[in-house]
């Protein structure tokens, strides 16, 4: 048992190590680390209970930071050419991508999305690969 409980604290740590390296690095989804990691730390700790200011504020945070994303990718899509459609689908491609594949579909949503909606507008693969690309470095 005691060697479950400290590979479920290296798994935390990791978790936040990761979280610290998506705020600097746009490549990785921001909050879902976090999220990761507040519920297994719940999981390991079960006689922790958080506050209902920590719940109020983790959310509020995440939207923020969800709010963030959206911005700076729309910003990136519109600098590079894209219309208000690629927009719109990029957060359609957030938004799904992380329901069906987790964090990995926080990046590979918009991708997917973008580079199918600029396509179908333009019918030019450069362009569409270069502004989906725009979405994930933004």
């Amino acid at each position: 048992m005691i060697k479950l409980e400290i590979f479920l604290l290296i798994m935390l740590l990791i978790l936040f190590a990761l979280e610290i390296a998506a705020i600097f690095l746009p490549v990785l989804p921001d909050s879902v680390f976090f999220w990761a990691a507040v519920i297994l730390y719940r999981i390991i700790k079960t006689d922790v209970s958080y506050s209902p200011y920590f719940w109020t504020g983790a959310v509020l945070i995440t939207v923020i930071i969800f709010l963030a994303d959206y911005l700076a990718n729309a910003y990136f899509i519109k600098k590079q050419g894209g219309s208000n459609r690629t927009i719109a689908a990029a957060v359609i491609g957030m938004v799904v991508g992380t329901i069906f594949l987790g964090p990995l579909g926080f990046i590979i949503g918009p991708f997917l999305l973008i580079f199918i909606a600029e396509y179908w507008q333009s019918r030019n693969k450069k362009n569409s690969f270069k502004l989906a690309l725009s979405s994930i470095f933004a």
